[in-house]
């Protein structure tokens, strides 16, 4: 996590997306917040990114606003449109992947895929999302973010921060994780990252997709409790067949003494949940240089 100030974030959304609101004759408009804001910035952003695009998208004319509000040690983050809306019935599958409504079906194409990654950032990033629609009348998508006491991140309002500057851009990291909903989210903040996944339910199949790479990753993301053994045995196994040295990161809710001395012993990082994506993205960051510095 990172603290910035929303209006940075926002006129590098205006500047993107003003055209295609131009090319459609909709009326496009910014209110937004001198408040800093504290979250992933990469992911905040994406998720504002589908949020604009689908408004645009469904919305044969009028306007669309992206605007903020505190609320109380908070800022609601709203866009509003005068689209098509969305009957209440309808509300709760419209985060569901490769859904789309009938009615926005017929205005425009596409898999529908946006509305499931928001969904999926805002429960990696601990943000609540809500909707407000009437049918015929429009729709309000929110994020909302927890306001931030300092900043600690800067960038140029031109436009969003390239993903490929980051460190772990290019890496190949290995998720372990007997939760679907965890590991899809995990998959999700990765990708955002730029990095390459693979996700996996449990060793064996990790093995054989490393095995299929050559050997050829970056390092291990792996969950303590698994279906059958626990993450460091898992480890263990994966370091012994293909790579002594492979960095790996054990990710667990369980905080007793005795699990992170024995992660200490076999040389893994340790992260407690719920995690924070900025400690594992510095640890990512390390092993992505490494590897490259090694490459050299």
């Amino acid at each position: 996590m990172s603290s910035f100030k929303m209006a940075d974030l926002m006129r590098s959304l205006e500047i993107e997306f003003a055209p295609a609101a131009r090319a459609k004759g909709l009326e496009l408009i910014f209110v937004p917040s001198s408040l800093p804001v504290e979250s992933d910035r990469l992911l905040l952003r994406r998720l504002l990114q589908n949020f604009i695009s689908n408004a645009i998208k469904y919305t044969p004319n009028g306007r669309v606003l992206v605007g903020c509000r505190r609320r109380g040690q908070t800022l609601r983050i709203g866009v509003y449109d005068t689209g098509v809306g969305i009957p209440p019935v309808k509300r709760g599958e419209i985060f569901k992947e490769f859904h789309r409504l009938e009615q926005g079906a017929r205005i425009a194409r596409g898999l529908g895929l946006g509305l499931s990654i928001v969904e999926r950032i805002a429960r990696v990033l601990n943000h609540g999302i809500a909707l407000d629609s009437l049918p015929g009348r429009g729709s309000a998508f929110s994020v909302t973010v927890p306001i931030a006491q300092a900043i600690n991140h800067t960038a140029a309002v031109t436009s969003a921060t390239p993903l490929a500057t980051t460190p772990i851009a290019g890496a190949l990291i290995v998720c372990i994780e007997n939760d679907p909903a965890i590991l899809d989210g995990m998959k999700t903040l990765l990708t955002a990252w730029d990095a390459e996944v693979i996700a996996v339910s449990d060793p064996e199949s990790a093995m054989e997709a490393i095995a299929a790479r050559d050997g050829a990753v970056t390092g291990l993301l792996v969950d303590y409790h698994l279906d059958r053994g626990n993450g460091i045995a898992a480890i263990r196994d994966i370091r012994r067949r293909f790579n002594e040295a492979l960095p790996a990161i054990l990710i667990t809710a369980d905080r007793s003494p005795h699990v992170r001395a024995a992660a200490r012993d076999d040389n893994i990082a340790v992260l407690n949940k719920p995690l924070k994506p900025a400690s594992l993205r510095a640890l990512l960051g390390q092993w992505r240089i490494q590897q490259m510095v090694a490459a050299e």
